[in-house]
């Protein structure tokens, strides 16, 4: 084989090589591109907000939103006072991925699935959780209610269901009546209610807690009127 042969050879070397990765490779990545694209470029936001209502101490409400859109992530935060008088709040955006860690983890840990708790007597503490998702033209959203978490976390009560028997059963077969209780135990609740409340980093904590205690200082409005109906009188100047 001469070097002109030699040549020519792998110049069609070279262009079955392309003819190939043109067939195999870049066909397909063309023919996907436009659903690749689609699902890179998509719509994605998604908001967490859990509201606490507290019965006692110096703050009556407070209000915890984790928001994302298409990447670009904020923390609200919002407290009230007692009497409903004052409400001081922040809204700022947060960097890196622990949005995105935030989200997943409350979504192993069943945002999306616990149903509401019966709000329990002499509650101390009351929550609502709502939850939302877009993903492109897809989304959904809940939201669920429920009291005491801690109770939930570490109740040992069971639920029995009963079942009327028929009014030709006798004797009454109390196996046939009462099914085996059910475990009412579920610390996903607290567990929400924790990583929500820690979530953030140092900076957005001590906010927070900045602005609880300058509520907690606050005289309220009853308390001040308290103060100005026993204020002692000026005597009158003659």
């Amino acid at each position: 084989m001469n070097e002109k042969m030699r040549s020519w050879l792998v110049v069609v070397i070279c262009l079955v090589l392309a003819a190939a990765s043109y067939v195999f490779f870049f066909r397909p990545f063309v023919t996907q591109e436009p659903q690749l694209d689609k699902v890179l470029y998509a719509n994605s936001t998604w908001t967490v907000t859990m509201q606490a209502y507290k019965t006692n101490g110096p703050i009556s409400a407070e209000t915890y939103r984790v928001s994302n859109d298409n990447g670009a992530v904020h923390m609200f935060f919002s407290a009230t006072n007692r009497d409903g008088s004052v409400t001081k709040q922040f809204d700022v955006p947060l960097e890196g991925p622990s949005g995105t860690f935030l989200f997943e983890q409350l979504r192993a840990d069943g945002i999306w699935d616990l149903d509401d708790k019966p709000v329990r007597p002499r509650s101390t503490e009351q929550y609502i959780v709502e939850v939302d998702q877009t993903l492109g033209d897809q989304g959904g959203s809940r939201a669920f209610g429920f009291s005491d978490p801690r109770y939930w976390a570490t109740t040992r009560a069971q639920e029995i269901e009963i079942r009327l028997p028929a009014k030709s059963m006798r004797p009454l077969n109390l196996t046939q009546v009462a099914s085996a209780g059910r475990p009412l135990r579920d610390p996903r609740y607290q567990k929400i209610v924790d990583e929500i409340r820690s979530f953030g980093p140092q900076s957005v904590l001590e906010a927070e807690a900045l602005i609880r205690s300058e509520l907690a200082a606050m005289p309220t409005q009853q308390s001040a009127q308290k103060l100005l109906k026993h204020r002692p009188k000026r005597a009158p100047k003659h």
